[in-house]
This record gives structure tokens, sequence and C-alpha cells, in this order.
């Protein structure tokens, strides 16, 4: 383990929890994701940094918890299993920020959470990240597509336009990235359902579901 690095990550540690103010902390936030990259070789050191920005996300303090989503981000996989672990459904605002965190990291062991955003939570800038997340999960086995698809085709009957548009968007990435045979018809079907004026009011949602199309006749 590197001396220097657990010192430095040390110093930002303490500044964090001394921090007086919402500035302060947002600050010292800042500070601590500017090293987490050199702390990626070192797991123990990664791990602290990783507690650190998950307590962040619970902080009432939007500034600092956008500072560590971007840290928690760019530890991709290895910040999956502690954002899982630490998903408190009665705290709504780290639930948020956890969920987008899932979303933009792209590991499909985030599946479930995304699911039941999409299915169940109040916000609808939640369930819109969580939507865009099922499009783009990696991996094609068949027990992560299939909840995937179920998952955005209740998502393009929610009754938000952006929740709809996110559903739209993550179904053309599906099927860019391919399908297998039973399930890309259903994907295209929605997609030809959200561009129709009967089945979507929202003028840019259907003109998103037919750029969608087009690119993928071309």
């Amino acid at each position: 383990m590197s001396q220097a690095n657990a010192e430095a990550l040390e110093t930002q540690l303490q500044a964090i929890a001394q921090a007086a103010t919402r500035e302060a902390l947002a600050n010292a936030s800042a500070q601590l994701v500017a090293l987490m990259p050199q702390l990626s070789e070192e797991p123990p050191l990664q791990a602290q940094a990783i507690d650190c920005c998950i307590d962040l996300l619970k902080a009432n303090n939007p500034a600092a918890a956008l500072q560590a989503l971007r840290g928690l981000i760019g530890c991709g996989s290895a910040a999956v299993e502690p954002l899982l672990n630490s998903l408190d459904e009665r705290n709504y605002g780290a639930r948020a920020w956890t969920v987008r965190a899932l979303s933009a990291i792209q590991d499909p062991r985030g599946l479930e959470v995304l699911q039941r955003a999409v299915a169940n939570d109040i916000g609808p800038s939640v369930r819109q990240a969580a939507a865009y997340g099922l499009g783009r999960l990696q991996g094609h086995d068949e027990n992560l597509l299939q909840p995937c698809m179920n998952s955005l085709e209740l998502a393009c009957s929610d009754s938000e336009w952006s929740v709809r548009y996110a559903a739209v968007a993550a179904l053309e990435q599906r099927l860019q990235q391919g399908l297998p045979s039973d399930l890309d018809p259903q994907a295209r079907a929605l997609l030809r359902q959200r561009s129709q004026q009967e089945m979507d009011d929202t003028l840019v949602v259907r003109l998103r579901a037919l750029l969608a199309l087009e690119r993928l006749a071309a």
C-alpha cells in the first residue's frame, strides 16, 4: 500500500469529517473525488473512499452528493456491491443518487434496483435515470434482457413523458447491441407504438421513437 496515497486519503477524509459548512463539505468532497483515480490499484484505500462517497449521498447536500456520484461512477464495478449493500428504501435522497450511480456504471448487478425504480419510484427523474440505465446494462444473457424488456415496456407507458423518452432511447440501445429473436420484435413494436400519435400525445417522444426506427433501419 502506498504510504503517500494512504496519507492523502486520510487528509481528505478528515477534511470531509471536519467540514463546518455546506460549501466546505462540497469542496472537500471534490478533492476526495480528484484523488480517487490514484486509488484504483489499491482496493483497501479505494474501498474507504467508496464508503465515504456513499455516506455523502446521504448528507442532504446536493453539491457534495454530486461530487460523490462522480467518484462512484469513476470506480465502476468496484462501487456496485457497496452501493447495493447501502441501499436504504427509507432514504429517498440517497436512494435516488444510488439509482443514478448504478445506471451510469452499467453493471448487470444493478438490474433489480433499476427495475424497482422504474416501477415504483415517486420521482420522475429517478424513473428516467433507471430507464436509461436498463438500456446500458452490459450483457446479453436472456436472464438480463427479458427483465430489461419487461421494465422498459412498463416505462413506455409511464405518465411522465421524460420517462417514456428515456425508455425509447434505451430500447434503441438494446436493439443496437442485439436482442434475441424473441425479444427483437417486442422492442421494435414498442418503438412503433411510441411513434404514433394515438399511442403517445407528446411530440418529442414520438419524434425520438421515429428517429430510433430510422437509425435501426439504416
